[in-house]
């Protein structure tokens, strides 16, 4: 019955990119610790997803249930906001300011908006297969595609212009030499150079991570690490704590709000500064916003 009606409601009979073959589908109808409940009855394990402690935790209830009963949106400045901003700061090492949003895209999307507004340059380096988000920017050949040429951005979506593929340039991931050939012309235009510490299941290479500070170093662009997965998890500093190279902004997500819609942009508090208003000689800000609603303790 269930099935049914996703067919005739949802789009794409799913709430994502991910779906079940029609064959395995089914509805969900609860959760408990690593286990699914389906509307039939039947029970499986997940393993997926951001709930490190499994669902309906009973600290994760208890948290969920004492925000609710205080409100659920201040917009304005709170203190469960300051609070989970200040424990960031003093986890992750490139943390010197945060600013919230509400999942792993956006932060992405954010980090490369605020290194363009910070660097005044265009372009951003991205390896082949990285998966950044559902951006337009992001959208460029997050998936490995044998034959392709390495250096040539592939928008993976319909609906994204052409201009956005010619901001992208693509690079083979863990692989510094080919890197710095492809950087080396266009070095000047480069605004940020973004990567997943552990690009899907491939750990970095000795002195891949290393490089690419380096290389963000010489040519003046922003080094922005992609922690949606790795925060929290690698270490509790992230990717950048476990392999001892610290990036200029990181994308945080998924784990750091346990199921609910959260993520951070965390970073150097002068790069940081371009989202505040009112700077006395500012130009435009990069328009940024993110409102904490709860956290699970």
């Amino acid at each position: 019955m269930y099935t049914a009606v996703a067919r005739s409601s949802l789009a794409g009979n799913s709430l994502g990119v991910f779906k079940l073959p029609d064959e395995l589908a089914f509805t969900v109808a609860r959760g408990s610790g690593p286990w699914l409940w389906s509307a039939d009855g039947r029970r499986y394990v997940m393993g997926a997803g951001p709930m490190v402690l499994g669902r309906a935790h009973p600290r994760g209830v208890s948290a969920i249930t004492e925000q609710a009963a205080l409100g659920a949106h201040y917009y304005l400045m709170n203190a469960r906001a300051q609070d989970l901003a200040a424990k960031i700061c003093q986890l992750v090492p490139c943390a010197e300011s945060v600013r919230f949003c509400s999942d792993g895209s956006e932060a992405n999307f954010y980090a490369l908006r605020v290194a363009r507004a910070f660097t005044q340059r265009t372009k951003i380096l991205k390896f082949d297969g990285g998966f950044h988000g559902h951006s337009d920017y992001a959208q460029q050949k997050s998936r490995v595609e044998p034959g392709h040429n390495d250096q040539h951005p592939m928008a993976e979506a319909a609906g994204i212009p052409a201009e956005v593929s010619e901001t992208v340039v693509i690079a083979p991931y863990n692989d510094i030499g080919h890197t710095r050939q492809i950087v080396e012309p266009i070095a000047q235009d480069i605004a940020a150079i973004i990567v997943e510490p552990v690009q899907r299941a491939f750990v970095p290479a000795p002195g891949f991570l290393e490089g690419l500070r380096a290389l963000a170093n010489s040519i003046g662009a922003l080094l922005v690490f992609d922690e949606v997965v790795t925060g929290f998890r690698l270490a509790l500093g992230g990717a950048q704590e476990y392999f001892g190279v610290t990036p200029d902004l990181c994308a945080l997500g998924k784990i750091l709000g346990g199921g609910t819609p959260l993520a951070a942009l965390a970073g150097r508090a002068d790069v940081l500064d371009v989202v505040v208003t009112g700077r006395p000689n500012d130009g435009r800000p990069a328009m940024m916003s993110g409102t904490l609603n709860g956290v699970i303790r």
